[in-house]
């Protein structure tokens, strides 16, 4: 057989610019689902905060931690931060693995900083309205987060792999995923200014 014999795939085959495209557009769909999604706990917190039963939306004795709350934001943001810039660098052929590498770091910290505060809460999600809320709305947050960790965390691994290419290599999704984790980081601070600070 001869090793050149075309495949009846290769037709079928898309250019990299085709599923780039494709990417970015999923990552809008997902962006716009996952708005949405918290959007029901923005309603939950002002709805429930407006009916305030029998004085329970918030007992005296139900506050988080600010400093957790604060420390979570800060490295959430950074990360997110920091990944944006290595999705510029990585598109300007500059050096970008550093910035994702500390960027996924930090993002996991913000999550072992999230298991903390858990654990030094106080209260459980039956002490009124404002505790169920917090706890469902952070609880599932983190889950978002580690998924956009993971999605960091296949970039940069390519990136490793690819790191000694002849000519600068940009992880296919980079763009993307730097959107949508900038994207959770401004929900996380809206999060945060409306849990911890209202």
């Amino acid at each position: 057989m001869n090793e050149t014999a075309h495949t009846p795939d290769e037709a079928l085959a898309e250019p990299p610019e085709v599923q780039e495209r494709n990417l970015w557009l999923g990552v809008r769909v997902m962006a716009g689902v996952t708005i949405m999604f918290f959007l029901a706990f923005v309603f939950a917190y002002f709805y429930l905060r407006s009916l305030n039963n029998f004085d329970r939306w918030r007992p005296p004795s139900v506050d988080p931690p600010q400093a957790y709350g604060a420390a979570i934001v800060i490295l959430f943001v950074v990360s997110a931060a920091l990944f944006a810039y290595a999705d510029r660098a990585a598109r300007k052929a500059a050096a970008w693995l550093p910035a994702a590498g500390a960027a996924l770091a930090l993002g996991l910290a913000g999550c072992v900083v999230q298991a903390f505060e858990y654990a030094h809460l106080g209260f459980a999600p039956t002490r009124g309205g404002y505790a169920s809320v917090f706890l469902g709305w952070t609880l599932l947050f983190v889950l978002f987060v580690i998924f956009a960790m993971y999605w960091v965390e296949i970039t940069f691994a390519t990136g490793l792999r690819h790191r000694h290419d002849a000519e600068a290599y940009v992880p296919l999704g980079l763009d993307a995923a730097a959107f949508y984790w900038t994207l959770l980081a401004v929900i996380g601070v809206i999060a945060w200014g409306i849990l911890y600070l209202l």
